[in-house]
């Protein structure tokens, strides 16, 4: 028997995980600008986020939602992950943000939406869904995902926040990362208040 078909739980997961990857896509393709020729950060992030996608649907139906407490944090991750992704979204579309790995320089600094809170919310949303798969089936197997994408995107931000340092927005920024979060908001920043 088909979990997925037996457990309406599961479908809601998958739906709203697929909610997740119809987004990121759609950023792809249409949002985030990307450099010409290749480039092995993003070719990196492409491969591992589609081949850790189709396991992640693969496995969810076949393991299921453990509890009704496992599907409630699962939903509620998936819930905030999409929020975050188009409330970021909302903030840079004025100005589109390069694809991660790109080379370009930053030539503005976002600060306002959630980037009042956390300096990587497009980050934080993706690390949000692959966190889900793993919480919603309560298996380790399906935490694999957030394990292998966290070091990418710590590294993806690394490199951004390094690039700051080469332009006339050093100082902006400096100002900024010392008192906004990476992934998470920071308790003591004087932008949560």
């Amino acid at each position: 028997m088909n979990p997925l078909h037996a457990d309406p739980t599961t479908a809601v997961v998958v739906l709203l995980i697929l909610a997740g990857y119809a987004s990121w896509g759609w950023g792809a393709r249409h949002f985030f600008t990307k450099p010409t020729g290749t480039n092995s950060g993003i070719d990196a992030i492409y491969l591992l986020s589609n081949l850790l996608g189709l396991y992640v649907l693969a496995g969810l139906p076949v393991l299921g939602v453990a509890s009704s407490g496992h599907f409630a944090a699962a939903a509620i991750l998936l819930g905030l992950s999409l929020s975050l992704f188009w409330w970021a979204i909302a903030a840079n579309r004025r100005k589109p943000l390069s694809f991660a790995f790109s080379e370009d320089l930053p030539e503005h600094l976002v600060a306002e939406g959630p980037y009042r809170y956390i300096r990587h919310p497009f980050y934080t949303s993706y690390l949000l869904t692959w966190l889900a798969a793993g919480v919603a089936t309560g298996s380790a197997f399906m935490a694999l995902p957030f394990a292998v994408m966290a070091p990418m995107y710590f590294t993806a931000a690394r490199v951004e926040e390094r690039k700051f340092s080469s332009t006339a927005l050093n100082r902006d920024y400096d100002r900024y990362r010392a008192g906004t979060g990476m992934f998470l908001p920071w308790p003591f920043s004087s932008r949560a208040s």
